[in-house]
């Protein structure tokens, strides 16, 4: 029970700031911006309510319950630190999504263009960090047939990958200074990248593995 206390603290948060906005919320609230700063799609703000509060209520069950599926490690990371964490991370940029969806309907000027970059870039360094804390299981990682099959590909990979997913969120801090065309393939690329080279690089580290067993 203890481990649920600090999303039941998040989601009273976030339901008492829409309660308290609520009556002065406009009709119609933001839901999704372009990487200019402006509102592509607006909702009405009871259904952008549920909608926001709603991700929070799927996403933490989901996170949670998957792991105890997990027929390798049988429950590990329920029990991983580093799991809980990365939980919590992706969790508060949710909670901050919300904040952010309330002041900006009331009015508040806020430079989502600065801010969410920053923040997404602050989650990758958090999953970077701990990503090779994480030991092979078949829900959370870089899964690939070589990265489960091996120990040893597993760790390495991991260890590159963490270190990708934190230059990839200091990459992150760049966007807000970039012309608004260059943006999107800040975004994509890296991300991009991040996930393509721990894959290509698991398959060749456990073909060099395959090698030396076979030579044994």
């Amino acid at each position: 029970m203890r481990k649920h206390l600090p999303f039941i603290f998040l989601l009273i948060a976030t339901l008492i700031m829409w309660i308290i906005a609520y009556p002065n919320l406009p009709n119609q609230i933001p839901m999704q911006w372009g990487t200019d700063g402006s509102v592509n799609w607006t909702a009405p703000k009871l259904l952008g309510m549920l909608v926001n509060v709603g991700i929070l209520l799927v996403i933490y069950p989901i996170l949670v319950l998957s792991p105890k599926l997990d027929p390798k490690r049988k429950g590990y990371l329920y029990t991983s630190k580093a799991y809980w964490i990365i939980i919590y991370a992706v969790l508060g940029l949710l909670v901050f999504v919300n904040a952010f969806v309330i002041f900006q309907s009331l009015g508040f000027d806020l430079n989502i263009e600065l801010v969410i970059p920053i923040l997404v870039g602050i989650l990758f360094i958090i999953i970077g960090n701990y990503m090779q804390t994480v030991k092979a299981n078949w829900f959370m990682g870089i899964r690939t047939p070589w990265t489960l099959s091996s120990e040893t590909v597993w760790r390495k990979t991991h260890r590159l990958g963490s270190k990708l997913f934190m230059i990839c969120g200091l990459l992150f801090f760049l966007i807000p200074f970039l012309p608004v065309d260059l943006m999107v393939y800040m975004i994509v690329i890296p991300a991009i990248l991040a996930g393509l080279i721990p894959t290509v690089y698991s398959y060749v580290l456990y073909r060099r593995e395959q090698k030396e067993d076979s030579n044994d």
